[in-house]
């Protein structure tokens, strides 16, 4: 892969964490003196948390911008070009192929990184203390299989074991070479075998007897909403069981995560996110297992989403019309109160304008870009139980707490899970792939104020481009 690991250098002593990221070629001796301190683990891993937020990875493609405007989340204006290419799935075109080579080249950076990070968790053991040893390993492994599945999930096929033939490299040590792609289902075993290391490395997390707000002298071990931590570990492992149909290892790793549900993460309540309050928590604050930290998250949302200054021809929104049949009128709904109570009139046609992540007044909601949440495992767990009876009873408990009436009559179990990734996950980039997964042949277009107009979908719409320099690899 061109011009793909790029080595780190961290500056001891350093205050801030965002100067971690100092790229310069491959040098053993930086690396010795890099690694020859706990501090300097933490700020490599530290480091890693904060690219994630790049705006090519989670801080913008891969959560509420372009993975949702491919799910057709947002009416997009013909004149914004870029975007409209995308919402039509016209991955050819030069602006699409250029976000998904920036795509590919910073997530597998991560992955280089992250490989470095463990390679030196060996060489350097002595450093570490057993806790720090098993934490810094316990999220690497983690880490490193959440990238690979969605760049798996991103640039590989619909997951069918008959008709796979892109293959994708799976990057299980540092190394300046390039590796062999491997098959999609080798891949997909590599995904789950690391997530397994991860959760057997994370058994003593924190996050266990003290939940992820937890404050220590310690700030590395603090705040465990922010690591990828044990819950989140086992929610990944259920969402990539159920990805690629092992529906039976997918409900026990949910039904692990929904153990923890009364204790850690409670529902958030109807009082917390009404839009009469100054401090709404529109992101669901207390059900997230794992999120991004991101203090740039009002600035995005003025540059997306609203603002004065903002043009209509730029500005990402989705119909009112569509809102309307979406959450079939219910105004109660805790998801429609949250994110689209502002409705617009512009250039004559109605919108409502998501709020998720409009800023708020100095809540710790407000800085958060959500990744993992509880309801997904319920949802998961739905999915996934034998007896669709069964399946009601996980489904019509997040229902009810999102001011939705329940579900009594099975045959409704698929369809409500349907609108339910519909209405959750907005600005979180899962309802394409979990239009991916079950192989929509159409989905409602975002420019049809009636909801009634669908796009045809056909399997190469489910599948971005690999970069040009790279596809003679596969």
């Amino acid at each position: 892969m061109k011009n793909l690991f790029l080595l780190f250098t961290i500056l001891l002593g350093l205050n801030s964490c965002n100067s971690w990221l100092d790229v310069q070629p491959y040098d053993r001796v930086a690396e010795d003196v890099v690694f020859e301190s706990v501090k300097g683990f933490e700020n490599a891993l530290n480091g890693i948390y904060i690219e994630l937020n790049t705006n090519s990875l989670y801080g913008q493609y891969l959560s509420c911008e372009m993975i949702e405007i491919m799910a057709q989340r947002y009416s997009v204006n013909k004149s914004n070009a870029f975007n409209y290419d995308l919402m039509l799935h016209k991955y050819t075109e030069q602006g699409c192929k250029a976000r998904f080579a920036s795509i590919w080249k910073d997530a597998y950076s991560l992955i280089a990184n992250i490989n470095l990070l463990l390679k030196n968790c060996e060489s350097h053991r002595n450093v570490l203390t057993d806790e720090y040893y098993n934490l810094l390993k316990g999220e690497c492994y983690a880490l490193r299989a959440f990238l690979h599945f969605d760049i798996f999930r991103l640039f590989g096929p619909v997951y069918d074991l008959d008709v796979m033939t892109v293959n994708l490299p799976y990057y299980k040590e540092f190394s300046l070479d390039k590796r062999p792609s491997c098959k999609p289902d080798e891949f997909m075993n590599c995904v789950i075998e690391d997530l397994h290391r991860a959760d057997s490395l994370l058994q003593d997390d924190p996050v266990l007897q003290e939940g992820t707000d937890m404050v220590h002298d310690n700030a590395f071990v603090s705040y465990r909403k922010y690591r990828l931590n044990k819950y989140g570990v086992q929610l990944l492992l259920a969402r990539a069981e159920l990805y690629r149909g092992n529906k039976e290892a997918a409900l026990v790793a949910a039904r692990k995560v929904i153990d923890a549900q009364e204790q850690w993460f409670p529902w958030v309540t109807r009082e917390a996110v009404s839009s009469g309050r100054s401090d709404p928590d529109r992101v669901f604050y207390p059900e997230i297992l794992w999120g991004l930290q991101n203090f740039k998250l009002s600035n995005l949302h003025i540059s997306l989403f609203g603002g004065e200054n903002l043009s209509p021809l730029v500005m990402l929104a989705p119909l009112g019309g569509q809102i309307d049949k979406i959450f079939e009128n219910n105004r109660d709904d805790y998801r429609y109160e949250a994110y689209f109570r502002n409705r617009q009139i512009i250039n004559g046609a109605s919108y409502n304008m998501f709020e998720k992540f409009k800023a708020t007044q100095d809540t710790i909601a407000g800085t958060i870009i959500p990744l993992l949440r509880m309801s997904e495992a319920f949802y998961i767990a739905a999915e996934c139980e034998p007896n669709a009876s069964d399946g009601l009873v996980w489904l019509n408990q997040v229902l009810t707490h999102r001011g939705v009436r329940n579900v009594t009559n099975e045959r409704y179990l698929a369809s409500t899970l349907e609108k339910e990734y519909i209405r959750e996950f907005w600005g979180e980039g899962q309802l394409f792939f979990y239009y991916k997964r079950l192989k929509y042949p159409s989905i409602h277009r975002a420019d049809d104020a009636t909801y009634n107009v669908m796009k045809q979908m056909t399997l190469s719409d489910y599948q971005l481009l690999i970069p040009e320099e790279e596809s003679k690899y596969n």
